[in-house]
């Protein structure tokens, strides 16, 4: 786990099928560069990072953020995270082509056997200087989602939520490792378990 001075045992409730638990809240940092921001909160959200700066001022989070951009370049390739038969497995459906996103590190979007539109699944990467402003982006994720569950088995830690993909409010996980953030999205609107077992089996790629 994270090296920070702060206590992070607890924060990370465990995730139940039954029901939901409140996201962690974000770790304290001297590294992060303060920044204006009237609306109070970065990534990690207002109530959790603490600054001694004027009111106007508080502690975020740099680039780069979580989530594909618009319009990033795919290409047919095989995903270096996961093979398409354990993603298939994780996520409960066939997948046909498989592309790897452009982006730095490279992202991976898994397409439906059978329909070549639909997306059943994405992975996506991002690093961040340190482990504290990773592990607070991981947090500020689920900022504004009630149903988020989390995982402190998962990585660094990892919380699950629902967001859409191609118009479905579908979960994904977002887990933490060292200074590198992966979210893994799905197509399943419920439960959040394909999307929880996934980020298991993709996180100790990442060491």
């Amino acid at each position: 786990m994270l090296r920070t001075g702060v206590v992070l045992s607890g924060l990370l409730a465990g995730c139940t099928s039954a029901a939901t638990t409140a996201a962690p809240a974000p770790v304290s940092s001297a590294s992060s560069s303060p920044t204006s921001d009237d609306n109070g909160g970065g990534l990690g959200g207002g109530a959790g990072e603490q600054s001694t700066a004027p009111r106007s001022t508080t502690m975020t989070t740099p680039e780069p953020s979580l989530g594909t951009p618009s319009g990033v370049k795919e290409v047919d390739g095989t995903c270096p995270y996961i093979s398409d038969q354990d993603f298939a497995d994780g996520e409960g459906d066939r997948v046909g082509r498989v592309t790897l996103l452009q982006t730095k590190p490279v992202g991976c979007r898994f397409y439906f056997q059978y329909d070549v539109n639909t997306v059943i699944g994405e992975i996506d990467v991002a690093t961040f200087k340190t482990r504290v402003q990773a592990y607070n982006a991981m947090v500020g994720s689920a900022k504004g989602h009630p149903e988020v569950q989390s995982d402190p088995a998962i990585g660094d830690g990892a919380v699950a939520f629902q967001k859409p993909l191609q118009g479905t409010n579908a979960w994904l996980c977002v887990f933490v490792k060292d200074s590198t953030v992966v979210t893994v999205r799905t197509q399943q609107p419920y439960p959040a378990l394909n999307a929880l077992n996934l980020a298991r089996t993709i996180a100790p790629r990442f060491k």
